[in-house]
């Protein structure tokens, strides 16, 4: 009896009922081979194969003071398509518009998923000159997802994935107050013939804390200069650049619990 109590304790614990870590973002879905094989993963892991071919230098020389950087190792655009998780494509997805973009047949590989939209006139002309489709389509989204209190979580779309004929669209949801099920919304840029293929990034969910942000505009202040001065100097410190001081890791790690098959 002592023994199967501790071997349940120990289950518990693994599925982190027990766990004391404080978890900002849950997702949960109840469909296992989803869990299984397209998982929620940190955005840090759907990195577009054009911005990794991209030569690290357009002119590389001894020390990285005097070579001439790509856009590949600039920490604004690595940190930004880092911030968060991304939701893949649970299944695959034809998006089949006709020549006017007025009709759209969705169909998903996986028949338990449902097909719906909004209508175009809901958008009116917004985002007109990006998307000729006019009609937004509502992804039947498996996850349902929670945070804690006071934190929201910001829609962004996979900006730097620039090749493909979809877009989701922006937007921020308050997940500790609101339902926990919420669709993704997409839009086709051209009327023609779209798959979205399973383990596609769809979307970018970025948490964000909700609380008052003061901010204030003046002109240039002692103190500014002086922090301008003090930064500035790190620049020549090193042969190998200032690139380590000019920004800090934001960490978004992800727990996934029972991906394993009921034994």
């Amino acid at each position: 009896m002592i023994q199967c109590l501790v071997l349940r304790r120990l289950w518990q614990y693994n599925m982190g009922l027990f766990n004391d870590k404080k978890y900002i973002v849950n997702f949960q879905c109840d469909d296992w081979s989803i869990r299984k094989y397209t998982p929620v993963r940190p955005a840090s892991e759907f990195v577009p194969e054009k911005f990794k071919q991209i030569p690290a230098f357009v002119d590389k020389q001894n020390h990285m003071v005097d070579s001439v950087k790509t856009v590949r190792v600039c920490p604004g655009i690595n940190q930004y398509m880092g911030l968060g998780y991304v939701i893949p494509a649970w299944c695959d997805i034809e998006l089949i518009p006709d020549e006017t973009g007025e009709n759209i047949q969705i169909r998903y590989s996986d028949p338990n998923f449902k097909v719906d939209f909004h209508y175009k006139e809901q958008l009116n002309n917004l985002l007109d000159k990006k998307f000729s489709v006019r009609v937004p389509i509502k992804l039947d989204n498996p996850w349902r997802i929670y945070t804690v209190k006071n934190w929201s979580l910001m829609y962004v779309p996979m900006l730097y994935w620039d090749d493909r004929n979809w877009e989701a669209l922006p937007g921020i949801t308050d997940n500790d107050i609101g339902p926990l099920g919420c669709p993704i919304n997409i839009m086709l840029k051209e009327p023609k013939y779209t798959l979205i293929k399973q383990g596609e990034p769809l979307v970018q969910l970025v948490p964000i804390y909700r609380q008052e942000v003061l901010a204030k505009t003046s002109d240039i202040t002692k103190v500014a200069l002086l922090r301008h001065k003090a930064l500035d100097a790190l620049r020549f410190k090193s042969f190998k650049g200032w690139g380590k001081f000019m920004s800090d890791r934001k960490n978004y790690k992800l727990d996934a619990f029972d991906t394993d098959l009921p034994e």
